[in-house]
């Protein structure tokens, strides 16, 4: 008799779960009418290090290995495969498709000397096509002992949608 119950009490519970999961998760979702579209702009990006940067010497690709390594939605938009000194800034502009909302670059660098134990720092600014103020400024620091600084720079995209309501 109680494997009767024990089992009839699993089948109520997996059937109650399998209902919930049917009918009302579904309808909790966000409802997202509209798809993300992107946009092309043109960017500026400028990176300052306080340390010499260098290719990671125990990278497990070393023919891959950068000095700064700059990546968005999981692809390298910039690469850097050789020293660069401390406080020589490092200039590019960047033609990117981009979502409208929030998008982040994802900066990775290699100290040259993994000895100096002396806390590090990255600057990056982020300028709109050749604009002179800044969208986005962020500094990535890191303790002496890191082996590679790793931060993120969170940026806004506004759609063509929203800029053509404005001009009306």
């Amino acid at each position: 008799m109680r494997i009767v119950v024990a089992i009839l009490s699993a089948a109520i519970v997996l059937g109650l779960t399998w209902l919930y999961q049917q009918t009302l998760a579904e309808n909790q979702l966000p409802v997202n009418s509209s798809q993300a579209s992107e946009v092309r702009s043109s960017y500026r990006l400028r990176i300052l290090a306080t340390f010499d940067a260098g290719i990671d010497p125990f990278a497990e690709d070393v023919s891959k290995a950068s000095s700064l390594n700059v990546s968005l939605l999981g692809e390298s938009v910039l690469a850097i495969d050789e020293p660069i000194p401390a406080g020589q800034a490092v200039d590019t502009s960047l033609d990117l498709e981009l979502r409208e909302g929030t998008n982040e670059f994802l900066i990775e660098m290699t100290p040259a000397s993994s000895s100096d134990i002396t806390p590090k720092a990255i600057h990056v600014e982020l300028y709109t096509g050749s604009g002179l103020q800044p969208l986005q400024t962020r500094t990535i620091w890191a303790e002496g002992t890191e082996t590679k600084l790793v931060g993120r720079v969170p940026f806004q995209v506004e759609g063509l949608a929203s800029s053509h309501q404005e001009d009306e």
